[in-house]
C-alpha cells in the first residue's frame, strides 16, 4: 500500500498518522534518505571549512584530538607521558611499535600543519 493510501485509511478509522520510521522504509527508500543525508552533512562541513573552521561533530573532536595528540608526541612536550600511558594501556605490549608508527610521520595530521 501506498503512503497516501496508509494516511486515508487512518483517517478513516480515526488514527493519527505517524510515518514510518527510517528503520520501517524499504531498502530503496532507507539508502536514498540516508544518500541525502550524507550530501546535507557533507555540505555543511564544506561550508564551514570555507569559513576556516570546521563544526563539532564527534568526529572532528576526535580528530582534532587526534592531531593534538601527535603534535605534543612529536614536539615531546608536555603531557607526552600521559599519551605514551594511554599508548601502553591500549596497545600493551605493542606500544612502543603504535608509537614509532604514530611518530613516523606517515599518519598525518587532519586538520593541523604539523610540519
Amino acid at each position: 500500500m501506498g503512503d497516501l493510501t496508509i494516511r486515508l485509511l487512518a483517517e478513516l478509522i480515526d488514527l493519527p498518522y505517524t510515518p514510518p520510521s527510517i528503520r520501517q522504509l524499504p531498502l530503496p527508500k532507507r539508502r536514498e534518505y540516508h544518500k541525502r543525508a550524507v550530501e546535507k552533512s557533507r555540505k555543511k562541513v564544506a561550508a564551514a571549512l570555507s569559513g576556516g573552521t570546521v563544526l563539532p561533530t564527534r568526529e572532528h573532536i576526535r580528530a582534532a584530538l587526534t592531531d593534538a595528540a601527535l603534535e605534543i608526541l612529536l614536539a615531546n612536550g608536555e603531557g607526552v607521558e600521559t599519551i605514551r600511558n594511554a599508548f601502553r594501556t591500549v596497545f600493551g605490549d605493542t606500544a612502543d611499535v603504535a608509537l614509532r608508527k604514530a611518530t613516523s610521520g606517515r599518519i598525518g595530521a587532519r586538520f593541523l600543519d604539523l610540519a
